[in-house]
């Protein structure tokens, strides 16, 4: 969700802005302030809001006199326009709402609601954002109901997946019409994750339950998150069920924590016209480090991402933390994979907290990348040296 608030009085529609933040709503991407309605109209003209929250006594430029009737010239415009794109839903505040009782029924005819708000009260900035949760969660079951949304869920390895059920509590908050299945292979070793026939076992098994799922499900709209070797499990399992996958409407993964190459290709998705992937990168996981450098066959790009091109379909993100920091607590499932969820214009937020460091970037990550190409090597050198050892 995005919101415009348009408001001479600054100190007003900062607090405005910080009330709504404190109220940590995930949905809402941005909150922009104009302060007049040239300034106001230069964004209506590029970006699309879902809310437009007005003080209906505006001045046009920023050195002229306020007057009611330039708020109700701008509703005109935006209601009449095509170069201003139509907001969503309009809110009208002013200091007294005695100020424009003659004015009030245009102005209720192209606003929801026309309300008091005392700059030095908070009651009337509650009531916005009680608007916005309202709208927020139609939206939601408007969306729900329209994909038919499913999510799968796939842990990683060394745990039983605690997160998939926080996720679904999380979901259910908002809407019990999306079903949910956790997929579980139980405990998988360090050890065993460092044999690819154990690996592609559990591959094995995983496409025969993603098959059974997709053939059973009637959503539209199906969302997978994956963590860590999960993603591995995933990516694996639709190449090899891909007939399977072009049957879904809509496909979203989401990787996090992932042990894949950062030169995956992902060719077999791009047969399908309606499939996007966020992959969620920690820039401080040292075990996909430890990964990459000696286990054959993974990689880390659920630290420097996917190589290729950042679009719709694919995009990587990343985040300041470690391996599980998608899972301590729920805020960042909160304010990332909520949105995902519930977004009907596959909208996805681009996320990069990463800060530059020579020796981060250009020594130790290229160091492992130079490690994860030698190891295939190093590993038939090894095994080489058994072999001849025991022949001889």
């Amino acid at each position: 969700m995005k919101i415009l608030v348009i408001d001479d009085d600054k100190s007003r529609s900062a607090r405005l802005k910080k009330y709504i933040d404190s109220n940590a709503i995930p949905e809402i991407e941005s909150i922009t302030l104009a302060g007049y309605i040239d300034e106001s109209k230069q964004y209506l003209k590029s970006v699309y809001y879902d809310l437009l929250i007005l003080d209906v006594v505006l001045p046009k430029r920023s050195s002229e006199a306020a007057s009611s009737e330039n708020g109700l010239t701008l509703l005109d415009q935006i209601s009449r326009s095509s170069f201003l794109k139509k907001p969503g839903a309009v809110i009208g505040i002013t200091a007294h709402l005695s100020d424009i009782e003659s004015y009030r029924k245009e102005f209720e005819k192209k606003c929801l609601v026309v309300t008091e708000a005392p700059a030095n009260q908070d009651a009337w900035k509650n009531k916005i954002v009680d608007f916005i949760r309202y709208n927020l969660a139609s939206k939601i079951s408007r969306t729900v109901q329209e994909y038919q949304t499913s999510i799968v869920t796939v842990h990683g390895i060394r745990t039983f997946g605690e997160w998939q059920n926080r996720l679904r509590s999380l979901v259910h908050e908002h809407t019990d019409d999306i079903s949910f299945s956790n997929y579980r292979y139980g405990y998988f070793s360090a050890i065993s994750f460092l044999v690819p026939l154990l690996r592609t076992r559990e591959v094995d098994r995983i496409s025969v339950h993603l098959k059974s799922f997709i053939k059973e499900t009637p959503s539209k709209h199906v969302v997978i998150f994956c963590h860590s070797f999960g993603t591995y499990l995933v990516a694996n399992a639709i190449k090899k069920i891909t007939p399977d996958i072009m049957k879904i409407e809509r496909l979203t993964l989401v990787f996090s924590g992932s042990v894949l190459p950062t030169r995956h290709t992902f060719d077999y998705l791009k047969l399908h016209g309606n499939v996007r992937l966020i992959n969620e990168c920690g820039d401080r996981d040292l075990p996909l480090c430890v990964s990459c450098a000696f286990v054959l066959g993974v990689g880390m790009a659920g630290r420097i991402g996917f190589h290729g091109m950042d679009d719709k379909r694919l995009v990587n993100r990343y985040h300041n933390g470690g391996h599980s920091l998608y899972f301590e607590g729920n805020e960042f499932m909160s304010q990332n994979w909520l949105p995902i969820i519930f977004d009907d214009k596959l909208n996805v937020r681009n996320i990069d907290n990463r800060k530059p460091s020579f020796v981060n970037d250009a020594i130790f990550e290229k160091t492992i990348e130079i490690l994860g190409k030698l190891k295939t090597f190093l590993y038939l050198s090894v095994i080489s040296y058994f072999v001849l050892s025991i022949l001889s």
